[in-house]
């Protein structure tokens, strides 16, 4: 199994796409990151879905997180609205947040060697090398690693 056989084609966001329509990919996706773009639509940035939702929440909840438990539902719901103005562009330029560079395979990379390339970059997404829009997926090289597992004959395999 190569990077060509598991690939699959993955949204861009940019600086400036707001909170809300990245949790939104995030959620409807269930995305574990999103990919970045430059302004030339280049992909080059990873950034994870727990910092997204990093900006759903205001600073100053982050900033003393006892408020967590004292604001009501209603005062949650009314705190979600400042969301809209926040975007991915304040993922990158923040020091705190784990902004990892886009990795890139071969097209013709094992599934071993894209394993040992992701773990290795600590990686949830890579590009494939000229294939533009084309990524493989954390969960998509863990499904093809199980699968040889699940092949019959294989070690642990099912009888």
């Amino acid at each position: 199994m190569h990077a060509s056989d598991i690939q699959v084609e993955l949204p861009l966001v940019d600086r400036s796409t707001n909170a809300v329509e990245a949790a939104r990919l995030i959620a409807e996706n269930r995305f574990a990151a999103l990919v970045v773009a430059d302004p030339t639509g280049r992909p080059v940035a990873v950034v994870s879905s727990a910092d997204v939702l990093g900006l759903l929440i205001p600073n100053y909840v982050l900033d003393d997180m006892a408020l967590a438990g004292v604001i009501d539902e209603a005062g949650a719901e009314e705190m979600w609205a400042h969301a809209a103005g926040r975007t991915i562009g304040e993922l990158l330029d923040d020091d705190e947040v784990s902004v990892r560079e886009l990795l890139r395979v071969d097209s013709d990379s094992t599934l071993l060697e894209i394993a040992t390339l992701m773990v290795d970059a600590h990686a949830q997404i890579a590009a494939v090398k000229g294939t533009p829009g084309g990524f493989v997926t954390l969960p998509a090289v863990m499904d093809g690693i199980l699968s040889a597992f699940d092949a019959p004959g294989a070690p642990g395999a099912a009888a």
